[in-house]
C-alpha cells in the first residue's frame, strides 16, 4: 500500500509541478516577464486607493455583489446612485450589469478577501501583500541583473515598508471587499499587459527592447493610471496583447502543430473580451481572422477545425451569461435598454424588425449587431475625413472646452493622447520610416513583409487601432476621460509601434543604461521641480492638469524632432535620443504619480498609509 501510494502522489506532484510551469509560462514566459508583473503591481500600489472613482465604477461593484451571491440579476444595490448607476440595463428578468467577465475573474478574489478579513485585519493584509510583491520583484530583479545588494538592499526597503506602513494601518471596511477585488484583477490586468508586451517585442526584436517596451507601458502611459480603477480598459489592452503575441507566436513556431496551436490561442483573448465588450472585441476580431487566414502558411480542414473549436468554446461563457441577462446568446447587455439615464455605446439599433428578424432571433440579433456595428464605423470614418478638429482636440491639445469642462466641474482636467502619453511623439518617424524603406526595398518587398512575423502583428496592430479611433471619434472629446479612455489601446499599440521603429531600437539598445539614468533623473528630480513649480504657483485642479499638458507636449515636441532626423540621418546622435526617450517616459510617470497621490486622492483612502501621510505632507492640496 504504501509503495502504491507513494507512486500516486509521486504522479499527483508531477502533475500538479507540470500544471505551475504551464501557468508560469503562460502568464509571464520567463523570469524577466515575472519581474515586470511584479514591478508593475508595486509600482499601481504606491498611488491605490480603495474607493470608487467615476460614478458608473458603482454598477460594476453591485454586479460582483450579487453574482457572488449566485446570481445574475441585481437585487441588492449598496453602491453609488443604486439601479440608475450608468452601466445598469433592463434584463429579461430584471435590472442587471455589465462587464460579467470582469465580475467573474474578481469573484474568486472577493471570497479569498472575505475569508481573510474575517480572521485578520485586511488592511495588514494589503500591506503585506504590498511588501510581498516588492521583496519578489527585487529579487528577481536582482539574480537576473546578478547583482547581490540589489537583493539584500532591496529586501531590506520590503521589510522597512511593511513595517512602517503597519504602524499606520487602519481597518477596512466589508464593504469595500467587492470593490478591491475589481481592484486587484483590474492592477494585474494592466501588469500582464505590460508581460505581454514585453514577449511580444522580445520576440521580434530581442530581450533588452522588449524590457524597455514592456516598462514603458506599465510606467509610462495612462495604462498605469486606470490599473486600479473600476474600469474594463485594463483587460481590453491586456486581450489585444496577449492577442498580438499569440499570433506573433504562431508565424514564428517552427513546427506546424505549434503554429495550429497559438493560431487558436490568438483568438482565446477575443473571445474574454467579448465577454466585457463585444463591441471592441469586434475590433480585434476583424483584423484578426482576416489577416490571419490571408497570410496563413495553411488553412486546411484541421487547422479550421482547432480554430473553430476553440474560438467557439472560448465564446461559451459570453453566450451563457447573454442567455441569462438578456434571453439571446448574442445579445450582449450593452444592446439591452438603459435602466437609468442612456450611456455607453448603443448597438441596439433602435426597435426590432419582422420577417426572417422576427422568426429567428439569433440571425435577427446577429443582423442587428453587424448593421448597427458597421453603421457606427462607417459615421467615425467620417467624422476623421472630415472633422480635423476633432481629431487635435482628441490627439494633440484639448485645453479648456467649455462642453466637456462643464461636465467635469468646470476643470479642465481632460487630456489628450500625446499629452497623456509624450513618449508616443516618436511615432511621428513611422511615416519617414515607411517611406525610407520603400525606396530602398521597392514594392515588391512589401508582399513578402506582410508574410513574416512582423509584418502580420503590424496589419493587425494598426488595423486595430484605426477602427478604435472610427468607433469612438465621433463621441470625442469627452468629459469624465482624463486619459482619453476609450482610445485606451492605442497606447500599447504606440509603444509596440515605438519599438518597431530602427531609431528608437538603435538607441535604446545602444544606450539602455543612458535611457533608464534620463528616465530615473526626470522621476527623481524632474518630479520633484514639478512639485516645487506647482507649488509656487498654487494652481487649481484644472490648471495643474494643464500644466502636465504643457509639460508633455513640450517633451514631445523635442522628441518627434529627435526621431524623425534620426530616421532621416544615422549621424544624429543616438545618445541624444536615448535621453530624450527616458525623460518623455518620466513625464509620463510624474503625471501618473502626482494624479493618483494628489489630484485625485479624494476617491477613497491609500492602500498603504505611508502614501496617505505622503499625499497630505504635499504642498499642492
Amino acid at each position: 500500500m504504501s509503495t502504491l501510494d507513494s507512486g500516486v502522489a509521486g504522479r499527483l506532484a508531477a502533475r500538479t509541478e507540470a500544471v505551475r510551469t504551464g501557468v508560469w509560462r503562460l502568464l509571464f514566459g520567463d523570469r524577466v516577464g515575472l519581474a515586470l508583473f511584479l514591478c508593475g503591481l508595486c509600482f499601481f500600489g504606491l498611488y491605490w486607493r480603495l474607493g470608487i472613482y467615476i460614478t458608473d465604477g458603482s454598477a460594476i461593484a453591485n454586479t460582483l455583489v450579487n453574482v457572488a451571491d449566485g446570481r445574475v440579476v441585481l437585487t441588492e444595490v449598496p453602491y453609488g446612485s443604486g439601479l440608475e448607476a450608468p452601466g445598469t440595463y433592463i434584463g429579461s428578468d430584471g435590472p442587471v450589469g455589465r462587464n460579467y467577465g470582469i465580475v467573474a475573474l474578481a469573484v474568486p478574489v472577493l471570497y479569498v478577501l472575505q475569508g481573510l478579513g474575517a480572521v485578520l485585519d485586511l488592511g495588514v493584509v494589503l500591506i503585506g501583500g504590498w511588501s510581498l510583491a516588492l521583496l519578489g520583484a527585487v529579487t528577481t530583479v536582482g539574480r537576473l541583473v546578478d547583482r547581490e545588494w540589489v537583493v539584500v538592499g532591496g529586501s531590506v526597503a520590503a521589510v522597512f515598508a511593511f513595517l512602517a506602513n503597519v504602524a499606520f494601518a487602519t481597518p477596512v471596511a466589508p464593504t469595500l471587499y467587492p470593490i478591491l477585488a475589481l481592484q486587484i484583477v483590474g492592477m494585474v490586468a494592466a501588469a500582464l499587459s505590460g508581460v505581454f508586451c514585453y514577449r511580444l517585442v522580445a520576440r521580434l526584436h530581442g530581450r533588452r527592447i522588449g524590457v524597455a517596451a514592456g516598462a514603458a507601458v506599465l510606467v509610462a502611459t495612462p495604462i498605469a493610471f486606470w490599473a486600479a480603477l473600476l474600469k474594463r480598459h485594463s483587460f481590453t489592452v491586456l486581450c489585444i496583447a496577449a492577442a498580438l503575441y499569440a499570433l506573433a507566436r504562431s508565424r514564428t513556431a517552427s513546427e506546424s502543430a505549434e503554429t495550429r496551436r497559438f493560431r487558436a490561442l490568438a483568438y482565446v483573448p477575443v473571445a474574454l473580451l467579448a465577454w466585457i465588450h463585444a463591441a471592441e472585441a469586434l475590433l480585434l476580431f476583424v483584423p484578426l481572422v482576416v489577416v490571419d487566414f490571408a497570410t496563413a502558411d495553411a488553412n486546411d480542414r484541421r487547422t479550421l477545425a482547432v480554430i473553430a473549436g476553440t474560438f467557439t468554446l472560448s465564446l461559451a461563457p459570453f453566450f451563457l451569461t447573454n442567455l441569462l441577462v438578456a434571453g439571446s446568446p448574442v445579445e450582449p447587455p450593452r444592446m439591452l435598454p438603459s435602466y437609468g439615464a442612456m450611456e455607453g455605446l448603443d448597438l441596439s439599433g433602435g426597435g426590432g424588425g419582422g420577417g426572417l428578424l422576427t422568426t429567428v432571433p439569433l440571425v435577427g440579433g446577429l443582423l442587428r449587431i453587424v448593421t448597427r456595428f458597421v453603421a457606427l464605423l462607417a459615421e467615425g470614418a467620417v467624422v476623421a475625413l472630415t472633422e480635423p478638429g476633432r481629431w487635435f482636440r482628441t490627439f494633440l491639445r484639448g485645453g479648456y472646452i467649455p462642453a466637456v469642462a462643464s461636465e467635469d466641474g468646470f476643470q479642465a482636467i481632460r487630456l489628450t493622447v500625446l499629452e497623456s502619453a509624450p513618449l508616443l511623439a516618436g511615432l511621428t518617424a513611422a511615416p519617414v520610416a515607411a517611406g525610407l524603406w520603400l525606396r530602398e526595398r521597392g514594392r515588391a518587398a512589401v508582399g513578402s513583409h506582410l508574410q513574416s512575423a512582423a509584418g502580420v502583428v503590424d496589419t493587425v496592430a494598426l488595423a486595430t487601432g484605426v477602427l478604435f479611433v472610427c468607433l469612438f471619434l465621433p463621441r470625442l472629446p469627452l468629459h469624465a476621460q482624463v486619459t482619453v479612455r476609450y482610445l485606451h489601446p492605442l497606447f500599447l499599440l504606440g509603444v509596440y509601434g515605438l519599438a518597431r521603429l530602427p531609431a528608437v531600437r538603435s538607441a535604446v539598445t545602444a544606450n539602455w543604461r543612458t535611457t533608464g539614468l534620463a528616465y530615473g533623473g526626470t522621476v527623481l528630480i524632474g518630479g520633484q521641480l514639478v512639485v516645487i513649480a506647482l507649488a509656487a504657483i498654487q494652481p487649481g485642479l484644472g490648471e495643474a492638469v494643464q500644466f502636465h499638458a504643457l509639460l508633455a507636449l513640450a517633451t514631445a515636441t523635442v522628441l518627434a524632432v529627435w526621431a524623425v532626423a534620426r530616421t532621416l540621418s544615422e549621424t544624429v546622435s543616438g545618445r541624444a535620443g536615448a535621453v530624450v526617450l527616458g525623460a518623455a517616459a518620466g513625464v509620463g510617470t510624474i503625471f501618473v504619480l502626482l494624479s493618483g497621490i494628489e489630484y485625485f486622492s479624494y476617491a477613497g483612502e491609500f492602500a498603504l498609509p505611508v502614501v496617505r501621510w505622503f499625499s497630505a505632507a504635499l504642498p499642492l492640496a
